[in-house]
């Protein structure tokens, strides 16, 4: 180990002197724009950065057929900015639905290829995954934007521009450990398989199709931002929607002799808000979390109905997403719970009786569940604590991808990155350089302890 930590200290020398180089790389892959479905830019040049390196480099679009076929219960259709969450579901989404939605010419990966890279190990050593997603979302509103949005402008010791934070901050500092323990010359044991993912935003297909492809390690870090903290779990997420029927009749014909004809979509709302904010308060009282995060968490986001001020509207609808622990249970679970609250909904009313409003999904998460124990969040923890950092492990606020890497790969896996989910999805997005930075010598030090020792070896103590 003595050798390995001279190696570890040369590399972080070099990593040291070339900050700059740094923060210039992290500003190039900022300025090529890869909003989800639009990534085949921005993954031509983290291939050609891998290859640079000496890495073993694979450029494969996900097989959107197959990764039905093997997760039917996890996958999701393919996503893109402009075309997003428009294809709803009421059980699953299915390969088949998707061929028969017409909507196959843009959900699909079509020049959105995944990039993996691999630096092979001598052997004997642990493995180690560094998995990111080069997606990002949307720039609106873009007026609210006082940056350029894809500038990488430097300014107070922030970085600004779409994807600094979510999440291009954290696959650069991996990237750019990798290449300074390369260029130092560390030999390692086992491999380091770095994978920059696509269509995480509301799909995560990325990296459940590199689980079907095989790819597998001892343990995995998910370089989502979380300020260089350590979490082990996350919620799970569901996007929903219920439309909600009417009768049209202008004023004039919503009565005929005494009986109401015509009924507005709208009228009916307050019934069915009361039902899925019920499914909120059940799941708030009766699932067993932490207590400083609820359990489940409800949002009513968008309310859309109607046509013309003087007709009742014949059809409503509602938006809206939920966030729940890994307390609250199954996905499948609480699709049903909402399901469940729907049909009584429509059960309590003559009106929905006879026209039921009808429920949809856009998209599911499964949430995340490990024990704060896992050796890779030991070992990590303990890194950060020797250097004076938070070094506590917590449950992660976000859904992400290692959900997929846990749940359907088997592999241990903690949440690891610089920058803030507070700066996700908003204008004038921006990281901490100085948290970049930190992260990379962090993972200089991580990567080659990690990988110099034999599989299923116990934690340092």
């Amino acid at each position: 180990m003595d050798s390995v930590k001279t190696h570890i200290d040369q590399t972080l020398q070099l990593a040291r002197q070339s900050r700059e180089r740094s923060i210039d790389e992290l500003r190039a892959v900022v300025r090529i724009p890869s909003l989800t479905g639009e990534e085949g830019p921005a993954q031509q040049h983290m291939a050609e950065k891998l290859r640079a390196m000496g890495a073993e480099t694979t450029v494969a679009e996900p097989d959107v057929a197959a990764t039905f076929e093997r997760f039917p219960s996890v996958a999701q259709y393919p996503t893109h900015w402009q075309h997003d969450l428009v294809l709803p579901y009421a059980e699953l989404p299915t390969y088949e639905a998707l061929r028969a939605s017409g909507l196959e010419s843009v959900l699909n990966y079509r020049g959105r290829p995944n990039v993996v890279g691999v630096l092979a190990g001598s052997g004997g050593g642990r493995s180690l995954i560094l998995n990111g997603h080069i997606d990002t979302v949307t720039l609106e509103p873009l007026k609210d934007w006082t940056q350029k949005p894809f500038g990488a402008n430097i300014a107070d010791g922030l970085m600004y521009g779409r994807g600094t934070s979510d999440m291009k901050g954290g696959l650069m500092a991996a990237l750019m450990a990798m290449t300074y323990l390369r260029e130092a010359g560390v030999a390692l044991r086992g491999d380091v398989i770095f994978q920059s993912v696509v269509n995480e935003e509301h799909a995560g297909n990325g990296t459940l199709d590199l689980v079907r492809r095989g790819y597998t390690a001892d343990a995995a870090i998910v370089l989502e931002p979380t300020n260089n903290s350590i979490a082990v779990s996350h919620p799970g997420g569901l996007y929903w929607q219920v439309m909600v029927p009417g009768t049209a009749r202008s004023p004039g014909a919503r009565w005929q002799r005494g009986v109401k004809e015509g009924t507005s979509a709208i009228e009916k709302l307050p019934g069915i808000i009361d039902a899925l904010l019920a499914v909120e308060a059940h799941y708030n009282v009766s699932a067993e979390t932490d207590a400083a995060v609820a359990p489940f968490s409800l949002v009513i986001g968008k309310v859309l109905g109607g046509h013309y001020e003087t007709v009742t509207a014949a059809e409503a609808q509602l938006r809206g997403g939920a966030y729940f622990q890994p307390g609250v249970g199954d996905i499948q679970d609480v699709m049903q719970s909402f399901r469940d609250s729907v049909a009584r909904a429509n059960g309590r009313d003559e009106y929905l009786t006879k026209n039921p409003s009808r429920l949809e999904f856009l998209h599911h998460d499964d949430c995340t569940l490990q024990r704060p124990d896992i050796p890779l969040a030991k070992e990590m923890s303990g890194l950060l604590t020797r250097h004076g950092a938070h070094g506590g492990i917590c449950p992660g606020p976000f859904a992400c991808d290692m959900r997929h890497l846990v749940n359907q790969g088997g592999i241990p896996a903690i949440i690891f990155g610089p920058g803030t989910i507070a700066q996700a999805h908003k204008p004038d997005e921006h990281i901490a350089v100085n948290e970049y930075l930190e992260c990379i010598e962090y993972l200089i030090e991580f990567i080659p302890t990690w990988c110099s020792l034999p599989r299923n070896a116990a934690a340092p103590g």
